[in-house]
C-alpha cells in the first residue's frame, strides 16, 4: 500500500477527513452520535490539531458533520441543501439545461410513481388528490401551479417508501419549479392546460388503484408531453407550441 499512497497528493487534512469517515463508516456511527475528541483524532491520525481542525471543517462544509464551540463534532443526518446547491448552480451555469431535468424527472420519477402504487397510503391518495383540485384553480399562476406541482411529486416520493427517492426529489425543489414553470409557459392554450391536468389526474388513478405498470407508464407519458412541448416552444417561439 506505501506505494500506492504516495500517489496521493491531496492535501493532509482531506486525506485526514477520508480517515475520519472511515472512522464513523467503521464504529457505526449515527446522525446525532459524537466524533472522538479532537485530540484523539490527533493521536489516531498521528497529526496536528491544524491538520484534524482543517479536516473537521472540510466534513462540515460537505455536510457530513456538525462542529460546536466547546462540543466534540456530531454526526449529521444526509442533507438535501448540499445537493439542490449543485443542481441550482448546474442550471444557472448553463451545465444543464430545463430540458435534461425534464429527462432525468422523466428517467426517476416513473419508478418513483410505480413503487408508489405499491406502497402509498390512502391519506397520500387524499393529499394527491386535493393538489390535483387546487391546480385546477391555478392554472393562469404558473408559479402558484408549479409550487403545487412540485407537491404532488413530493407526496409520490413519500408514497414510496424509500427515503432515498425523498432525498433526490427534495433538492430538486428549485430546478423542478423552474422546470415546471418553463413546461407550463411553454403550453399555454387552453387544451395543453387541460392536457397536463388529466396527466396529473391519470397518474393519481394509476396510484389509487395501486396499478404500478399504468402509474409507471402515465408519468412518463406526462414528462415526454412537457419535453415535447418544450422543444417545440424553442422552435418556434412565436407561433406556440402544438396542443
Amino acid at each position: 500500500m506505501g506505494e500506492f499512497e504516495t500517489l496521493d497528493r491531496r492535501p493532509l487534512y482531506a486525506r485526514v477527513a477520508d480517515s475520519i469517515l472511515s472512522l464513523i463508516a467503521e464504529g457505526g456511527l449515527r446522525p446525532g452520535d459524537e466524533l472522538p475528541s479532537e485530540a484523539e483524532l490527533c493521536d489516531r491520525a498521528g497529526v496536528s490539531r491544524v491538520v484534524v481542525r482543517g479536516a473537521l471543517a472540510h466534513l462540515a462544509g460537505a455536510g457530513h458533520i456538525k462542529i460546536a464551540n466547546g462540543r466534540k463534532a456530531q454526526v449529521t443526518a444526509i442533507n438535501p441543501d448540499i445537493l439542490a446547491s449543485t443542481f441550482r448552480q448546474g442550471l444557472a451555469t448553463d451545465q444543464f439545461s430545463v430540458g435534461k431535468v425534464i429527462e432525468l424527472r422523466r428517467g426517476i420519477e416513473g419508478a418513483t410513481a410505480g413503487l408508489a402504487a405499491q406502497n402509498r397510503t390512502e391519506k397520500q391518495v387524499e393529499t394527491l388528490a386535493t393538489l390535483c383540485d387546487q391546480m385546477a384553480q391555478t392554472q393562469d399562476t404558473p408559479e402558484v401551479f408549479a409550487d403545487l406541482d412540485y407537491l404532488f411529486h413530493l407526496t409520490i416520493a413519500e408514497a414510496t417508501d424509500n427515503p432515498l427517492y425523498v432525498y433526490i426529489v427534495t433538492p430538486l425543489r428549485s430546478v423542478i419549479t423552474q422546470s415546471i414553470t418553463a413546461g407550463h409557459l411553454a403550453q399555454p392554450s387552453e387544451l395543453a392546460q387541460r392536457r397536463i391536468l388529466a396527466d396529473h389526474r391519470a397518474i393519481l388513478k394509476a396510484i389509487a388503484e395501486r396499478n404500478p405498470e399504468a402509474a409507471t407508464k402515465a408519468m412518463q407519458a406526462h414528462f415526454s408531453a412537457a419535453s415535447e412541448a418544450l422543444q417545440q416552444s424553442k422552435a418556434a417561439p412565436t407561433a406556440g407550441p402544438t396542443p
